[in-house]
């Protein structure tokens, strides 16, 4: 049985520059969000409201020219070249400013208390509740893979197992591989030291046998990953694929097309995601982002979904983005 007193105390994991930063656990009271609908469309009504020029220059659209003398967190948002948040400021906006003491300015500080910010953190919180749902259907096979695909931090898949686990009561969880696939690795450390502190013998995955290793992969080239789940698929185990704020949201449609039959053809792997939303909250977080993303909708998804042999079979609305399930169809 889970350790209730996992849930009552924020584990705290350090990094190699000596920073400590605090794991996720959307089972402890310190993250959960209250995503009753009258708070989502609270925060949606926020996100589409116009903007003035004074609240713009207050909040998160700095001049570009003035990069260098931007707190740190907002560097990360806006001095990125790689065109997507990187996994390490999408962790901060998702852990929330009461659990980040250490953030210093006023700036970052409203950015981390923001409706977006929310729309992260409901996002997550939803995305790993449907996770553990799918992962029950897994509990009979020898072992279980969760592939995040532009993973970061893998803090949704972790997460997924802190359900699983809680939901499963006393029983046996197979052994368990975290996969994660991204095209840079700078979430990783920390993703595999906050899996070592869970598995302490008082954290909330103490006697899991789990795992995360890392792959590079770009959704871009699915093929190059085609022998590699090919090959886990022959091993028998059950794989389900994540892609929490990614694959989905940044990707186009050729591309999701094409990651989406290379999971289909390597068995059918079930697939929970997240996508923004076609509406006034989701078109506005496409125009305001310094990166280029799609408010495709659930009806965009399953268009997408039905090409490639899958159907949606849940979802949950949120802020921002809606978050759901794929299935053979």
């Amino acid at each position: 049985m889970m350790n209730d007193s996992c849930q009552q105390s924020v584990l705290q994991v350090r990094l190699p520059d000596g920073a400590a930063l605090p794991v996720i656990d959307v089972t402890n009271p310190a993250f959960r969000i209250n995503d009753a609908e009258s708070n989502l469309s609270e925060w949606r009504t926020a996100i589409a409201a116009p903007i003035n020029s004074n609240a713009r220059q207050q909040n998160i659209a700095p001049d570009v020219t003035a990069i260098e003398s931007m707190p740190d967190l907002l560097k990360r948002m806006f001095s990125r070249s790689t065109g997507y948040l990187d996994g390490w400021a999408t962790y901060l906006l998702k852990a929330g400013v009461e659990n980040l003491p250490s953030i210093g300015t006023e700036i970052e500080r409203r950015l981390l208390s923001s409706p977006n910010a929310m729309s992260l953190r409901v996002r997550l919180q939803q995305l790993s509740h449907i996770m553990a749902e799918a992962l029950k259907n897994g509990l009979d096979a020898p072992s279980l893979r969760l592939i995040t695909i532009g993973g970061g931090t893998a803090i949704e898949a972790l997460n997924a197992l802190i359900l699983l686990k809680k939901n499963n009561g006393q029983g046996a969880l197979p052994a368990i591989e975290i996969a994660l696939l991204d095209i840079e690795d700078e979430g990783s450390d920390f993703s595999g030291a906050a899996l070592r502190a869970l598995q302490a013998p008082d954290g909330c995955l103490a006697g899991v046998s789990a795992s995360i290793t890392f792959y590079p992969y770009s959704w871009m080239e699915p093929d190059s990953f085609k022998t590699r789940l090919q090959g886990w698929a022959a091993e028998g185990g059950f794989m389900l694929a994540s892609s929490e704020g990614a694959l989905f949201e940044y990707g186009s449609d050729e591309v999701i097309l094409s990651n989406l039959r290379l999971l289909r053809e390597a068995g059918s792997v079930p697939v929970a995601g997240s996508v923004i939303r076609d509406d006034a909250a989701g078109q506005a977080m496409v125009e305001r982002s310094p990166f280029t993303l799609y408010a495709r909708g659930i009806a965009g998804i399953e268009t997408l979904a039905n090409a490639t042999g899958y159907r949606v079979t849940r979802v949950t609305e949120g802020v921002a983005t809606d978050q759901f399930l794929l299935e053979a169809g």
